[in-house]
């Protein structure tokens, strides 16, 4: 049993993969580090970007994401941006990119893909209803408290120091990462 759901995850994570590289054709996106980079980040535009991200990873358009769906957003998100050095905001057509603080991009580690899915598994149960589905209301309100926990100053912008603690934590990196 454990091996099936292990195998459903990674199933789900190699098709969320490709929903995610697919989706990004026709996009232009700047690099992390240069001027194209992004440099403010308001709620209205999280809000946006939450709602286009749950559209691509509800595959079967049932309107909700099942836990393993959830979980392999989760997973590709985190691996995605490690390999990268980035993660991706999509911003008024185009991909916006945060660098992460991380020495040197690199692949996810077996145990790291575990952590991460389980974080992710309970992270999707704190915010699911008692359905057990995730509904685009209940994703956008994880996101929103994504963004409001990188909002330092509150002033509903992020900036600066809170663009790398919302990319930090949109990646699932350890605070010591």
């Amino acid at each position: 049993m454990p091996t099936t759901i292990f195998m459903s995850t990674i199933t789900g994570a190699v098709a969320a993969a490709g929903v995610a590289l697919a989706s990004f054709v026709g996009f232009a996106t700047p690099g992390a580090y240069d001027d194209g980079a992004l440099k403010s980040l308001s709620g209205a535009e999280a809000v946006a970007n939450a709602e286009r991200t749950f559209a691509r990873a509800d595959r079967n358009r049932d309107g909700a994401l099942d836990v393993d769906e959830f979980a392999a957003l989760t997973i590709v998100t985190a691996e995605l941006a490690n390999l990268n050095g980035f993660i991706a905001v999509e911003k008024e057509a185009m991909l916006e990119t945060i660098a992460l603080p991380v020495n040197a991009p690199r692949a996810l580690s077996p145990s790291e893909q575990t952590r991460i899915d389980a974080v992710a598994r309970h992270t999707f149960y704190s915010f699911a209803g008692k359905d057990g589905r995730m509904q685009q209301g209940e994703y956008v309100g994880l996101q929103n408290a994504i963004f409001a926990s990188s909002d330092l100053n509150a002033n509903g912008a992020l900036t600066r120091a809170e663009l790398s603690i919302f990319a930090r934590r949109q990646a699932y990196l350890r605070p010591e990462a």
